[in-house]
């Protein structure tokens, strides 16, 4: 199950918290250090680790991904 929802804001993305108030959105990260989406991701499923004690969810095609690079 993920940790996170996503939805749509002005500007970029906001993904919040399925177990509490706490959100990150796109606009919160830099773009030189990355995609904006994977920089807000990993910090919602760290956020969901520590504040909730949850394992860090990732995808198949997440994981695929990752090999190919």
């Amino acid at each position: 199950m993920k940790s996170y929802r996503i939805e749509r804001i002005k500007g970029g993305m906001k993904f919040n918290c399925t177990r509490c108030a706490h959100a990150v959105s796109t606009m919160d990260f830099d773009a030189k250090a990355g995609n904006l989406r994977t920089q807000a991701a990993t910090a919602i499923n760290d956020h969901a680790s520590k504040a909730h004690h949850e394992p860090m969810v990732i995808s198949a095609s997440d994981s695929q991904q990752r090999s190919w690079r």
